[in-house]
């Protein structure tokens, strides 16, 4: 997917999110922990938010994080190299979106960690579970300051993210997981 549309289509879905809410820039810093300039320029289409930011945008206003990456179409096929995706921590941790539609609680990712990926997700807050399973690699997670688990090919771990979770590839192959996030608050407007 092109850059400069994906970043577009983010800033018209998070001015659309604001409005909506009838949030100022000032209200929705607030609000996500992210700066007023750079919600500004993302709403303009200039700026193409890292995973982070875009994860830290969608806990604040309670929706999807795919919900900026997708619209709402009845039938959807999305081939494996028209998926919008995201890269992070020096391009060793690729976010593929598979599923998200407004209005249902929950999203579904292909995730690729590279070797020597670790990357930091921030806690989402209380009614917010993740399910992943282990498609190929080992995938290291530590949950919250002493759960750390490693998982291997068909795999799975579920929980809340009300904590911090760290995803690690220590291995020299490719780590390649789906996380599915399911949002069961019920003061969540999707």
């Amino acid at each position: 997917m092109d850059k400069d549309f994906l970043s577009a289509q983010i800033g018209q879905r998070l001015r659309y999110y604001r409005q909506q809410r009838k949030l100022t820039l000032d209200e929705l810093a607030d609000l996500t922990g992210v700066s007023k300039p750079m919600l500004g320029q993302i709403e303009r289409g200039s700026s193409n938010p890292t995973v982070s930011i875009l994860w830290k945008i969608a806990a604040g206003l309670q929706v999807p994080f795919a919900s900026f990456l997708t619209k709402n179409p009845s039938v959807k096929i999305i081939r494996k190299d028209e998926q919008p995706f995201f890269k992070e921590d020096h391009d060793l941790f690729e976010v593929y979106n598979n599923f998200a539609s407004p209005g249902v609680p929950f999203e579904s990712y292909r995730i690729r960690l590279l070797p020597g990926c670790k990357h930091l997700s921030e806690p989402n807050g209380i009614g917010t579970l993740k399910s992943i399973t282990v498609h190929s690699g080992i995938f290291s997670i530590r949950i919250g300051e002493a759960d750390h688990y490693s998982l291997k090919k068909g795999d799975s771990v579920s929980f809340s993210t009300d904590v911090s979770q760290i995803y690690e590839n220590v291995t020299e192959t490719v780590c390649e997981i789906n996380m599915v996030i399911y949002y069961s608050s019920p003061n969540i407007q999707l």
